[in-house]
């Protein structure tokens, strides 16, 4: 008679002890202990390039909080998770230290599978940074999402002091070759994939369509919208509410669209199951 061990799955407990060995492995300068938490077809990723990370261990110490997990989907073989970390920089040479900005909390979206009794990671990808000061406390507005060596367009700079987001916080900033994004969350939210709440603000060189109207006839069409209607509409903005089923949850969006003489936004509000958010502009 033959006894077969019953596949157990992947717990919870095993991808946070996973998670852990990764950040201990960072902090104690192991590349080795860095890769071999990776699954070997997707040990060419550029977060375990070679060189980057000998750089980074011979200038800094540095000292990993992890803030937060969270189970997005598991079964036996496997697992999507996110967790937040939080990344304290000193400089091995005292000597060498700067007000550069370097500290910063991020969160990742994590795939991994489960070999041979193993956990292996297939994906590691960040979707939020906020950038923080020497004594870990949150930058102030912009300042906690531009990266080192960065700097944000001056068309969309202009209109941020405008917008005061009580208990909201900026957690995303991007560039693209003809725009910029920033994003702002729940200040309790920040690490979280999907957010209760957004409110993006996204700048671009120039608008695609030959109109706004154009434009906004073009984005309501989109087959992820249920319904829409436009609540304003103007040679240079419309304003757009917008109903979009996401995991079979009726989520709301209002989108201000605005043309100007130095290029295009588009202002973005997605609130929860059809909830409205306190917000000041």
């Amino acid at each position: 008679m033959f006894l077969f061990k019953k596949n157990k799955g992947i717990t919870q407990e095993e991808l946070q002890a996973t998670v852990e060995g990764l950040e201990q492995a960072y902090m104690d300068k192991d590349e080795q202990g860095l890769i071999k938490r990776f699954h070997p077809d997707k040990r060419g990723m550029s977060f375990l390039n070679h060189f980057q990370l000998m750089l980074t261990f011979q200038i800094y110490n540095i000292k990993s909080e992890i803030l937060k997990f969270e189970l997005l989907s598991v079964d036996a073989n496997k697992a999507v998770f996110t967790y937040t970390r939080k990344h304290m920089h000193t400089c091995v040479n005292p000597a060498d230290e700067r007000e550069e900005k370097r500290n910063q909390i991020n969160s990742y979206y994590v795939e991994a599978v489960k070999e041979n009794g193993s956990i292996w990671i297939t994906r590691y990808s960040s979707y939020s940074t906020i950038y923080v000061d020497k004594q870990g406390e949150l930058l102030m507005g912009v300042d906690a999402v531009i990266p080192p060596g960065e700097e944000i367009d001056p068309s969309i700079a202009r209109f941020i002091p405008y917008f005061q987001l009580d208990s909201y916080v900026p957690a995303t900033f991007h560039v693209y070759s003809n725009s910029q994004f920033i994003g702002y969350y729940p200040l309790g939210e920040y690490h979280r994939y999907q957010p209760s709440c957004t409110f993006t603000i996204n700048y671009f060189d120039e608008m695609e369509a030959a109109s706004v109207e154009k434009h906004t006839a073009d984005y309501v069409s989109q087959k992820t919208i249920v319904a829409a209607q436009v609540l304003h509409q103007t040679d240079c903005s419309s304003i757009v509410e917008t109903q979009i089923m996401n995991n079979n949850v009726l989520e709301h969006e209002l989108v201000t669209s605005l043309l100007t003489k130095d290029g295009f936004y588009m202002v973005r509000f997605l609130y929860d199951k059809g909830l409205l958010v306190n917000m000041t502009l």
